[in-house]
């Protein structure tokens, strides 16, 4: 199975359960922005505990599936992994956060068709935002590179005032100011 393959069929999946989601990470950072590689696969989800055994269920074949995992991100509102036995294929399921940001970010996520198939992707604004705070927090170039991919590519067709918002209120305000820089 190809990585399009293992993306359609999880989507499936939790769509069949569902699970409210939305693709963020490279897979929303190359739609949006510039082609790069990615190994793995990384979906916000809206879950409760009701959910752990349905996903262990529709998971049990052909994916590596942790119920105390789900059961742990669940509580401490972290992440967990399913990963594709056949091709090593990693989705890391990302918990939607109680905060304000997150519950605008997730409010704001856009259908959006890759491959064929309607997919819900974090919007371009909060691919850009995310990405500033995990090379923030990271200090991976990988992370900025990313964010002026989007930010090029996406041009004048993003909301300024929108990322300007969010840049002040966490505090990455430098950061996007630095990104506006190097775009130009």
């Amino acid at each position: 199975m190809t990585q399009r393959d293992i993306l359609i069929k999880v989507i499936e999946k939790i769509d069949k359960l569902g699970i409210s989601y939305m693709l963020t990470g490279a897979i929303a950072t190359i739609f949006y922005g510039r082609p790069r590689t990615t190994h793995d696969i990384d979906i916000v989800i809206k879950a409760s505990r009701r959910y752990i055994n349905p996903l262990v269920h529709s998971f049990r074949d052909k994916f590596y599936i942790s119920p105390e995992g789900i059961e742990d991100a669940i509580a401490h509102k972290t992440m967990f992994n399913v990963i594709h036995e056949d091709s090593g294929i990693k989705i890391d399921f990302w918990m939607l956060q109680d905060d304000e940001y997150d519950r605008e970010r997730f409010g704001r996520r856009q259908k959006h068709t890759i491959f064929g198939e309607d997919f819900f992707l974090s919007s371009p604004e909060d691919v850009i935002i995310k990405k500033l705070l995990w090379f923030k927090d990271t200090d991976l170039d990988k992370h900025f590179d990313d964010a002026l991919g989007v930010l090029q590519i996406q041009g004048s067709s993003l909301d300024f005032n929108y990322i300007g918002l969010w840049a002040k209120k966490l505090s990455i305000l430098n950061l996007w100011k630095k990104l506006r820089k190097h775009a130009g």
